[in-house]
């Protein structure tokens, strides 16, 4: 995997993915939670989002790069489907780090009964936005991860 969608990676998952889960730990603490509680919480929530990150780390790579080609292609939307299990991976990938996070949409339809085709839009400009927050040039890395 390209070094510098990995660390667009990880600074999704710093800056919008770990943001999220504390805030949703804070919201959710009754008043009565011990502060070391919290922070244990807490500190569960950063070790399982970064397990999720490395364990979809390629994936993430992988139909970052594949949607670049689409979009380069003239198709606005990368289609994955969830019979295959690489797909399936890039379209958890995508999903989960994109598009729960408004740096991309999608759209599922199903194939057959408990199956689908998820079809992923990446908004390139607040891709790059936020690859820009992260000194990763996004074109160049996008171009070397499909060299």
């Amino acid at each position: 995997m390209a070094d510098r969608l990995r660390h667009l990676l990880d600074h999704i998952v710093s800056r919008y993915v770990v943001q999220d889960e504390l805030r949703v730990i804070d919201l959710d603490a009754p008043p009565t939670e011990p502060g070391e509680t919290i922070a244990s919480d807490k500190r569960e929530a950063v070790r399982r989002e970064e397990g999720r990150a490395n364990d979809l780390a390629h994936a993430f790579a992988r139909g970052l790069a594949l949607a670049h080609r689409e979009r380069d292609g003239g198709r606005p939307e990368l289609a994955l489907d969830d019979r295959d299990p690489e797909q399936d991976r890039m379209a958890d990938a995508l999903i989960r780090f994109l598009v729960s996070h408004d740096l991309a949409a999608s759209r599922t339809e199903e194939t057959e009964p408990m199956h689908y085709r998820y079809h992923v839009a990446v908004d390139w400009d607040r891709l790059a936005a936020v690859a820009a927050e992260a000194e990763v040039d996004l074109d160049a890395a996008l171009r070397k991860a499909s060299a």
